[in-house]
């Protein structure tokens, strides 16, 4: 500021100090036009040329904003529109979040050409039209919006494939989320949503695949995607399960991450799988391999189930663990099941007992309501059938007190032995 007026004043007193040149030396001065000659003083002249300058000043601003009057005409009407573009951005929004897809998509695409920001709208307005059943007129919005923003690929493609998904549009889903992957092979949601889409397709050996990608990320984390991972297994083992394909299986157990191998539910669904395809031995062989590091319930519980190629020395296992977690019902229960197996009605009896009045089990309860009947105690086993019962429908377990047993006539091709005392 204070330069400017610096500026002035010397202009001033430059202009001051002309005026009194040209006033103490004035003289005459002549102007020759055509035929004419004038004559004029050297003062009269000078106030001319500045009054000239002044004019021609004047002429050249009034001819500048003459014809920029098209341009703020212009630039007024993009402003207007600009101003109505947002509006009706906003206007769209609000509409599209209240549920009005019809009146949503209109306003969305109205002035989306004259938006700042056409990458919401036509995102938008796409979003409406796949609310209201349009795929075509969604996929014609969402390529405007790939036009309107080419860097903004990977965020309509996703919109896309999201919404594919929820309209069950598998294929067209997987296609675009394929393409995503090849566009961003480390976005995480993509990678979500790719996995998603393989496990409502149920292809289990392509969601396989992305196991490890997933667990690399620390996508298996979250609740849904370890219901998927094991969909995962479920699948593919029950699949090769059904074939009675072992090798199969063997082969898919040793591809699998180690850190999906070391989880609990992995081993369990493959040593199912095993005797779901006849390979108890197999079976045996894994579970006893799993517990000679770590004990695991589920298939302690599967080891009573198969059968075996030594009982005796299944027991001695079950038995070796029950050492190991002291009157823990689910060995209590393994060890009922093996004996049972060996015919040794009355020590499984025994151990029915002690389990059932530690952890209820609705299972457990019908199988030693079976073994009493064959046993002869039909008392005791309608008296098993109906704690069995109460328990299937209040979820309420009652202390398990059986009738002193006399020795039965003839055991079913067994011998009876006494109880263990624990």
């Amino acid at each position: 500021m204070i330069r400017f007026i610096l500026f002035c004043l010397l202009i001033g007193l430059g202009g001051f100090w002309l005026a009194q040149q040209v006033l103490a030396h004035s003289g005459p001065s002549f102007i020759k036009w055509g035929g004419q000659v004038y004559e004029l003083t050297t003062a009269t002249l000078a106030a001319l040329v500045l009054l000239a300058c002044i004019a021609f000043y004047i002429l050249i601003s009034l001819l500048r904003e003459l014809f920029g009057l098209r341009r703020r005409f212009h630039r007024l009407r993009d402003h207007r529109l600009h101003t109505k573009a947002n509006r009706s951005l906003n206007q769209g929004l609000i509409q599209l979040t209240e549920g009005h897809w019809d009146k949503a998509e209109q306003l969305l695409t109205e002035h989306a050409e004259r938006s700042e920001t056409p990458l919401l709208n036509y995102l938008g307005a796409a979003r409406a039209a796949h609310m209201r059943d349009a795929p075509e007129r969604r996929d014609e919005l969402l390529k405007k919006a790939i036009e309107s923003d080419n860097s903004a690929q990977i965020a309509v493609g996703v919109s896309q494939a999201e919404m594919q998904l929820s309209a069950e549009q598998l294929e067209q889903a997987h296609a675009t989320l394929l393409n995503l992957r090849a566009l961003a092979p480390k976005n995480a949601y993509v990678l979500k949503l790719l996995a998603k889409v393989l496990y409502k397709q149920q292809n289990w050996e392509a969601l396989l695949e992305l196991l490890p990608e997933l667990q690399k990320q620390n996508l298996l984390n979250s609740e849904n995607m370890s219901n998927v991972q094991a969909a995962t297994l479920v699948g593919l083992f029950g699949k090769y399960a059904e074939q009675k394909n072992t090798e199969k299986l063997q082969n898919l157990w040793k591809k699998l991450p180690p850190s999906i191998r070391e989880q609990a539910e992995a081993m369990y669904v493959y040593a199912a799988s095993l005797h779901q395809a006849g390979a108890d031995n197999l079976a045996e062989q894994f579970i006893t391999s799993v517990h000679t590091k770590t004990w695991q319930a589920k298939l302690a519980d599967l080891y009573g189930r198969i059968q075996h190629s030594s009982l005796p020395m299944a027991v001695q296992n079950a038995e070796k663990w029950l050492a190991q977690q002291p009157s823990n019902p689910v060995s209590l229960l393994l060890l009922a099941r093996l004996h049972r197996q060996q015919k040794l009605w009355g020590v499984a009896k025994s151990y029915y007992e002690t389990s059932l009045n530690q952890a209820p089990d609705p299972e457990a309860y019908l199988e030693l309501a079976e073994l009493l009947e064959i046993m002869g105690e039909t008392g005791n086993a309608e008296h098993c059938y109906r704690l069995g019962l109460r328990y299937c429908i209040r979820q309420q377990g009652e202390r398990l007190v059986l009738a002193a047993s006399q020795r039965p006539k003839k055991a079913a091709e067994g011998t009876y032995q006494p109880a263990p005392t624990f």
